[in-house]
């Protein structure tokens, strides 16, 4: 059945002997499914233009720039790989990992072309998170570990793909530059965007990974070889406070020691 619906070539009249001897199928299933045959044509078709659409409404500009491509690129997928996943906002991510090389290679298109697709697709993922569960809402203090709301995430790419117009029809080309996004909704149920410094993504990777706030902060400066000066400390606050703001950062974990000294305060000033 997976050959007959994701095969890349489509079952006819003349085929379905040589189908069936592939599998071994024979006696009654095997005129059974000669019988219905044009069923089986049609629940192909319908598979295939589910998946389709489901992509359209998942990276419809990627698949814009792929142009005719794109029908070849789906159909390798399909013929080799095939969707593992029950639901269909999934397919684009396995599609994405089946991608990924390819891209890489150069066999697709441009490499930008993969930041763009797996950007698209994280709207869909973001929009469809569970709600927040509020936390704590004591001060922060350097052994605080952080409730963030389940549809923030740090994405990072290689292009700035973000910056790209929203018009299907635009051609433009993203800056080669390592980009790290904030992304989360908000309490409208839209999704959002938050560009982040390098720091400022490490600290933040850390924090949803469970790490205490000082030691998150101590070791996100390690990491960028960044001194742990006051001016970080004095944007780890500001950073926290505008999440907190947004609706992406909902307190303090009840079960994590909150005593110590205090590391950040909640200032008014906006940090972007």
């Amino acid at each position: 059945m997976a050959e007959a619906v994701y095969g890349p070539a489509r079952l006819d009249r003349a085929g379905v002997d040589a189908w069936l001897a592939r599998h071994a199928i024979d006696g009654d299933d095997a005129v059974a499914m000669k019988t219905n045959v044009e069923r089986l044509l049609v629940y192909r078709d319908l598979v295939r233009k589910t998946l389709v659409g489901a992509l359209k409404l998942a990276i419809p500009r990627t698949i814009a720039r792929l142009g005719a491509r794109f029908e070849h690129e789906l159909s390798l997928f399909l013929a080799e790989r095939g969707p593992r996943t029950h639901y269909l906002r999934d397919v684009t991510r396995e599609l994405m990992e089946f991608w990924a090389p390819r891209f890489r290679d150069g066999a697709v298109g441009p490499r930008y072309l993969l930041d763009l697709a797996r950007h698209e697709a994280l709207e869909i993922s973001v929009a469809s998170s569970p709600d927040a569960a509020p936390g704590s809402t004591d001060e922060l203090s350097a052994d605080a570990r952080l409730l963030f709301s389940p549809s923030l995430v740090v994405a990072r790419y290689d292009y700035a793909v973000h910056r790209l117009p929203a018009d299907e029809d635009d051609r433009s080309e993203p800056l080669l530059v390592e980009t790290a996004l904030a992304v989360y909704r908000d309490a409208e149920h839209d999704v959002r965007y938050l560009e982040l410094t390098p720091l400022a993504a490490k600290i933040l990777e850390l924090l949803l990974d469970g790490e205490a706030l000082g030691r998150a902060v101590a070791r996100a400066c390690e990491a960028s070889g960044v001194a742990l000066e006051p001016s970080v400390i004095d944007g780890t606050s500001r950073l926290l406070a505008d999440l907190a703001e947004r609706g992406a950062l909902v307190g303090v974990d009840p079960l994590s020691g909150n005593a110590g000294d205090e590391i950040c305060s909640s200032p008014s000033e906006d940090p972007r």
